[in-house]
């Protein structure tokens, strides 16, 4: 145990009576002596009674009922007027029962832990799974209860069996605690929930809806002007990422899809020529396989080999598959790559991704399979179904994590977080189906987000940010879990993303890099999502489209043409 300093000397004041001390026994344990008049004979009767092991300046009120089958009490601590101690209880250092506390059943007490008035832990429980027997008549379980290091449980709480209190927790006033409490949280509620997580920067005051509508109003005026910039007049090029920049297939589908957001697609067609622009996207798609290879490198061998640092062979099935859509238009051919595979080497195909090491790629080959099958049917009348793809996924799953591959011994959970957004956006998130496990991906997320300080200063990439802020968004639409420990830290988050927009020329994908199109279209996802998880996203100037729209393809106008 670390040394503890002496208490500080009480203020000169009357001494306290008898009565007091038994309702602020502290003034006996850190008293001159340490001790009060009939203590040790107390104590003493417990050893001799129940075999009791009772610490040095330990305090235990004469009204206290104590009836145990079993005792040990810490150094320093103190249990007050009206306590009811039974069964099997174990007290650590410098810990306060203060009056009217209930201990029942298996309860155990690490040190400094701080328990408030009319507080009851039950480390038992009835059976009653017999409708035919009394409730009375059915015996008990116990599995105990634990609270950790330097706790603090308010008023009215009730711990019930089975729960362990993680260590430098709070339990809020009047919680009724039925399941675990990781450490360094704050529950409340009934049943009780994590409030927030102690570790977390100190929530600062919500921002009033104003600066979020300031926001609105500036991106409203000037998002056409940050399209144009980017425009160039040259052969096969009609946008590149930032001025300066190489031509790539994905600005021209970045300006697309920034247009489409705020419902400015016709005037991007006039300018480019509506025709012309649809047509050149459609003319990006292999005849044979049905991707949409960039010029510049050809197609691969075989076209569904997952190859690092040859991602675009595949993006280009969303960036302008979904492009194609925002122009109310489609692929001119469906991709014939996957709609052609047999279920039985699609099955090995995933066996092999590298989902131990590299998750996030492995993530992102899912998301083009997911995203060549919706297209395939939306436009080309495709029969095939997602259940084999389904059925994979769902026995892989991690149902610990709720997350698809593990930590990554260099990048943590950066690997798996990114590659479950990824994975998810085709397959769950396109086709409106539930996660199987949103509570444990919201464990998994958040535990990413705090060891990357949620993303204020390190590793903060609009991927990094938009594969946290996505999942927990889409989790969010099943459950509650965490929400509210959750809504200052995105809050927060929220206000930071708006700080960093660049009048005129829009977001930068990461700090460092110029600013453009790729990152003033996901820094947009990302304020939209983190508005709409806040409930405030009513009224917004845009909506994203394409690879980040929000609504799953059920939703759409367009029917699919085969059955989800």
């Amino acid at each position: 145990m670390p040394e503890r300093s002496a208490a500080p000397p009480l203020t000169e004041r009357a001494a306290p009576t008898d009565e007091q001390v038994e309702i602020e026994p502290w003034h006996a344990v850190w008293s001159e002596t340490g001790s009060w008049p009939g203590q040790p004979e107390r104590h003493d009767e417990l050893r001799r009674r129940i075999g009791a092991s009772i610490g040095d300046r330990v305090f235990i009120a004469p009204s206290a009922n104590v009836v145990c089958e079993s005792l040990s009490i810490g150094d320093r601590s103190y249990v007050a007027a009206g306590c009811q101690l039974r069964d099997r209880i174990r007290i650590g250092e410098d810990c306060s029962l203060n009056p009217h506390v209930t201990m029942a059943g298996s309860v155990t007490l690490g040190h400094g832990v701080r328990v408030a008035s009319h507080v009851a832990f039950y480390g038992f429980n009835h059976v009653f799974t017999d409708l035919d027997a009394p409730i009375w008549m059915q015996g008990l379980t116990e599995e105990g209860i634990v609270v950790e290091d330097d706790v603090w449980v308010g008023t009215h709480v009730v711990v019930c069996d089975g729960v362990t209190v993680g260590a430098h927790s709070v339990l809020a006033a009047g919680a009724v605690v039925t399941r675990d409490v990781p450490p360094y949280s704050m529950v409340g509620g009934v049943p009780a929930r994590v409030i927030r997580d102690r570790r977390d920067p100190a929530p600062s005051p919500r921002a009033p809806r104003d600066p979020l509508a300031r926001f609105d109003e500036r991106v409203r005026r000037q998002w056409a002007d940050v399209v144009e910039r980017c425009r160039v007049d040259l052969p096969l090029g009609t946008y590149v990422d930032s001025p300066g920049a190489p031509l790539t297939q994905r600005a021209v589908c970045d300006a697309v899809e920034l247009a489409a957001a705020f419902g400015g697609v016709t005037g991007l067609q006039a300018a480019i020529g509506a025709d012309a622009l649809v047509e050149r996207l459609q003319a990006t798609q292999d005849p044979v396989t049905g991707l949409f290879l960039d010029p510049a490198e050809g197609c691969p061998p075989d076209p569904l080999q997952w190859q690092i640092g040859k991602e675009y062979h595949h993006y280009g099935v969303l960036s302008v598959g979904y492009a194609l859509e925002c122009l109310g238009a489609g692929p001119a051919r469906p991709v014939h790559c996957v709609e052609d595979l047999p279920d039985e080497d699609l099955l090995a195909r995933l066996d092999a991704l590298p989902w131990r090491e590299l998750a996030w790629p492995a993530g992102s080959w899912v998301d083009f399979w997911g995203t060549a099958v919706y297209l395939n049917r939306r436009h080309h009348h495709s029969n095939k179904g997602l259940e084999t793809l389904l059925g994979w996924l769902l026995t892989r799953l991690d149902r610990r994590t709720g997350l698809w591959g593990g930590p990554h011994p260099d990048w943590g959970w950066l690997m798996p977080v990114n590659g479950f957004y990824r994975l998810t956006r085709g397959t769950f998130a396109q086709f409106g189906l539930p996660l199987p496990e949103p509570e444990a991906t919201i464990d998994s997320v958040v535990a990413h987000c705090r060891a990357n300080g949620w993303f204020a200063e390190r590793n903060r990439t609009a991927c990094n940010v938009l594969d946290v802020v996505h999942p927990l968004w889409l989790a969010g639409r099943q459950t509650d879990y965490r929400r509210p420990e959750l809504v200052d830290q995105l809050a927060a988050l929220l206000a930071r993303t708006t700080e960093h927009w660049v009048d005129g020329e829009g977001f930068a994908f990461e700090a460092g890099r110029p600013t453009g199109l790729q990152g003033s279209e996901m820094w947009l996802s990302i304020v939209y999502l983190l508005a709409d998880h806040l409930g405030e996203a009513d009224g917004l100037a845009w909506r994203p489209r394409g690879v980040h729209r929000l609504p799953p393809a059920a939703s759409l106008a367009i029917p699919l043409s085969g059955s989800a």
